[in-house]
């Protein structure tokens, strides 16, 4: 969710390099309703962007009536992972296209370099250098209990 998403749009184009997927449209009426939980009235805009091998899906609320969960998210949840070559350059592109980091530095988990920053939404990004497995593999070191059974 984001107020504005032209600006949006640019941020992550700009930060990591998205493209397009669809132009924004705007959805109203009984299938906004349905889609959004929300009142009748409920009208948004929304486009999808190509983030590498993952899709993000923006929309922006236009008008007063929106859902009352469509408040600013607190704190680091919910977020999303975005694998990345060099955490501090694409901290550096995020910076400069308006986002902000929330970490003060850039973390290890396991072998992987990470930092969570927001978009200028306030949207929390985790940037990290590592492929899911080597993520995963990270999180059943520390909690073994975490292990997917044996396929």
């Amino acid at each position: 969710m984001v107020g504005d998403l032209e600006r949006a749009v640019r941020f992550y184009e700009e930060a990591f390099g998205a493209s397009a997927l669809t132009l924004p449209v705007v959805l109203q009426g009984r299938a906004a309703e349905m889609v959004m939980g929300a009142p009748g009235g409920t009208r948004y805009s929304m486009c999808l962007l190509r983030l590498g091998t993952a899709v993000v899906e923006l929309f922006c609320f236009l008008g007063d009536t929106r859902p009352a969960w469509a408040r600013p998210a607190e704190g680091r949840l919910p977020h999303f992972g975005l694998q990345v070559e060099d955490v501090e350059t694409a901290l550096e592109r995020v910076e400069r296209a308006g986002g902000r980091r929330v970490f003060e530095r850039v973390e290890r988990w396991g072998r992987a370099r990470v930092v969570y920053v927001t978009d200028p939404d306030g949207n929390v990004i985790e940037l990290l250098d590592a492929p899911a497995e080597t993520i995963a593999a990270e999180a059943i070191r520390m909690f073994p209990q975490a292990a997917p059974p044996p396929r």
